[in-house]
């Protein structure tokens, strides 16, 4: 379920690409607010994410923008979006949007579908099965899928993240791979997150995902993708999805 949020720019300013951090404690915020502080320790999912604040562009004085808040967890979402309307006000950084509307909604995938990304997905690829995809871990822990490496990797690692979600909320063992008909990879882009003491890169790519809904459970599973996000650091505003319409 979604809570789509209308806002209105307070002021002139400028848009950040680097938003990431701030808008995620705005997030974190309103879930407090709304009763789920819990959920900012909760392991090893949160099944919540959110978009950027769209269009991203810079902004004058009464510029209209929009900002999505996702997850599988319907009262999550409807309190949230009390939340949201008790605040008034959104303040990512030193950013100012006055909360114009909410409204909840949901995505219900069709038979056939596609999706794309809002925000970069993220995978990255543990140095221990490195070698099984022929990617260099060059010393690293782990390492952030790109473009140029082995298409297998992200997409084992994309739908064994997403099973695990369904797993993990639903209790239930996810439909058998594959989740996607299609791949189309779209670009790579490098986002920084920006903290009190650091500025920690990180790498996403952009796609659009063809799927098929022939059960029940892969309708189940593919509302997750929409709903919780693909990929990792969902939370942090990575791997929220849309819906391409006909």
């Amino acid at each position: 379920m979604r809570c789509l949020v209308r806002l209105r720019a307070i002021k002139a300013q400028s848009y950040d690409p680097a938003y990431h951090i701030k808008l995620q404690g705005v997030v974190y915020s309103l879930l407090e607010n709304a009763g789920y502080d819990r959920i900012h320790n909760a392991t090893p999912f949160k099944f919540v994410t959110f978009s950027n604040v769209f269009p991203p562009k810079d902004m004058g004085e009464g510029d209209d923008r929009t900002l999505i808040i996702s997850s599988p967890n319907e009262s999550l979402v409807n309190d949230v979006r009390e939340a949201i309307e008790s605040e008034g006000v959104i303040e990512p950084g030193d950013r100012q949007y006055e909360v114009v509307d909410t409204v909840t909604f949901d995505i219900t995938p069709e038979r056939q579908g596609t999706m794309i990304t809002g925000t970069p997905i993220v995978v990255r690829i543990p140095a221990g099965r490195c070698d099984e995809y022929g990617i260099d871990d060059k010393g690293y822990d782990d390492v952030y899928w790109r473009l140029e490496h082995n298409s297998g990797a992200f997409i084992d690692k994309l739908e064994e993240n997403l099973a695990s979600k369904y797993h993990e909320y639903y209790d239930r063992e996810p439909p058998e791979r594959p989740y996607f008909t299609g791949y189309h990879p779209r670009k790579q882009v490098s986002v920084p997150l920006k903290y009190e003491d650091r500025e920690v890169p990180v790498i996403g790519t952009t796609w659009e995902l063809d799927y098929e809904c022939e059960s029940r459970e892969m309708h189940r599973i593919i509302r997750m993708a929409y709903d919780a996000g693909l990929g990792e650091l969902n939370t942090t505003g990575f791997g929220f999805m849309n819906e391409v319409e006909d």
